[in-house]
């Protein structure tokens, strides 16, 4: 029966595969032949079939390709670049260590008594609740304070998931333009040199869609890249879909050309922020940082960091930039 069911698995992966393949060939009019032996031999370089269509690689050469930060590659640069993942994966942990560049109110629930839970939601109208340790944005969801009829049951519940309870983030105007109901981000990654020093590797924005109050690449969100000198929006927006948006699908605003607001600011809040991690701990993070309307603040570190809000709007791989800080 193990093996049966080990076939029929093989097989449907197959029929997913060539289906796959044969609707690409539509797209592109590149031959079905010619895509299957070519996806064949990227498969063999550990590149699945998601990030051989997301990079384009079916219209790159190989050199270009050889340029992209793939999943494979990003975990085995984060197991160089970072020895101890525990700091940035315990969030109050890293919290308590970034305490003066958050800017706002954070209570970690299995620390906080019944009463100092019921005073933070007293005090906060509505607030955002996260998973202790998680990632991708799974988990994050927005509670209004009016809405908990039972505040023993409510403190029982986020003792017992691990939540991080959270001031709700007032954004600067501009960005709330661009998506009000969720908090734009960015992702600025940085990397600490061989002497320790900090370096900025490359900047996105993230932009929710609709009602979600999730900006995550990974959950639905959108992802455009910054130019580190200007802080200007240089591509159009694409999410883990495929699909770009010179306008953004909710607002209507134009991305090219958005300028992001106190942006050397927020470059130098990245650079803090790496320099309060020990380089024997963790060299490569990728920060979310918010801008409100009078300054930038830090709202967490990732290691691994999801580089794709970059890499996919480009279409330029940063595989080598990193790589030369090892």
């Amino acid at each position: 029966m193990l093996k049966s069911g080990i076939v029929q698995k093989v097989f449907q992966r197959l029929i997913k595969a060539n289906d796959f393949i044969r609707e690409l060939s539509k797209k592109t009019g590149i031959a079905y032949p010619l895509l299957l032996f070519d996806m064949a031999l990227s498969r063999l370089a550990h590149v699945d079939m998601d990030e051989y269509v997301k990079f384009r690689f079916y219209e790159k050469s190989y050199s270009a390709r050889d340029q992209f930060i793939t999943e494979r590659r990003c975990w085995k640069l984060d197991r160089k670049f970072n020895h101890d993942i525990t700091l940035m994966r315990d969030k109050p942990a890293h919290y308590r260590l970034l305490s003066n560049l958050l800017g706002r109110q954070w209570l970690y629930a299995p620390d906080a008594s019944d009463q100092q839970i019921e005073e933070f939601l007293r005090t906060h109208q509505q607030i955002i609740v996260k998973p202790g340790s998680s990632w991708g944005g799974i988990g994050v969801h927005k509670v209004l304070s009016s809405d908990v009829a039972d505040i023993k049951t409510f403190c029982e519940s986020a003792r017992k998931d691990c939540f991080l309870l959270e001031e709700i983030i007032k954004q600067h105007p501009d960005l709330s333009s661009l998506n009000p109901a969720s908090v734009n981000t960015l992702r600025v990654h940085t990397v600490l040199d061989r002497a320790g020093m900090p370096h900025i590797l490359c900047a996105a924005l993230r932009i929710g869609r609709g009602e979600s109050v999730n900006d995550n690449f990974e959950s639905g969100g959108l992802g455009v890249q910054i130019d580190l000198d200007s802080g200007i929006v240089l591509t159009p927006a694409v999410g883990k879909d495929l699909l770009a948006f010179i306008k953004h699908p909710t607002s209507g605003v134009v991305l090219p050309g958005f300028q992001i607001p106190h942006w050397e600011a927020a470059k130098e809040m990245a650079v803090a922020a790496a320099k309060r991690v020990s380089p024997t701990i963790s060299r490569w993070i990728g920060w979310d940082i918010a801008i409100t309307e009078k300054e930038p603040l830090v709202i967490e570190g990732n290691t691994a960091p999801g580089i794709n809000t970059v890499q996919v709007p480009s279409q330029k791989g940063l595989y080598h930039l990193l790589k030369s800080y090892l």
